[in-house]
């Protein structure tokens, strides 16, 4: 396998870089206070934006609605866009998560 260059992208994942760095903008200054993990799952259109929280609440759900309908204009009327809450305690993340996290709080920092 050859890895990307600016010349040559190759098999890079351009679909899913472009949702990853479009849900980081339309999340700027909305990622839940509560938030324990932020993320985004890509398959092909259907998009799910994933946030772990402690418990979900009513301006957490807000926040995330907004995202995702930011998200929906960036990407266009022909892409799904979706919100799924995790409830955790503490931020949990594996290599074999389908999501892309673009937030993790650090444990020290993790709202209690």
């Amino acid at each position: 396998m050859t890895l990307p260059t600016p010349e040559d992208l190759g098999n890079a994942p351009l679909w899913e870089n472009y949702v990853i760095a479009q849900t980081t903008q339309a999340s700027l200054g909305l990622i839940p206070q509560g938030a324990l993990a932020f993320g985004v799952a890509v398959d092909g259109l259907n998009v799910t934006l994933t946030c772990q929280v402690r418990e979900i609440g009513d301006a957490d759900t807000e926040d995330l609605e907004e995202i995702a309908q930011d998200l929906s204009v960036l990407l266009g009327e022909h892409v799904t866009v979706t919100v799924a809450q995790e409830v955790h305690d503490t931020p949990t993340i594996t290599p074999h998560d389908r999501v892309a996290w673009t937030f993790i709080a650090r444990s020290e920092e993790a709202p209690s």
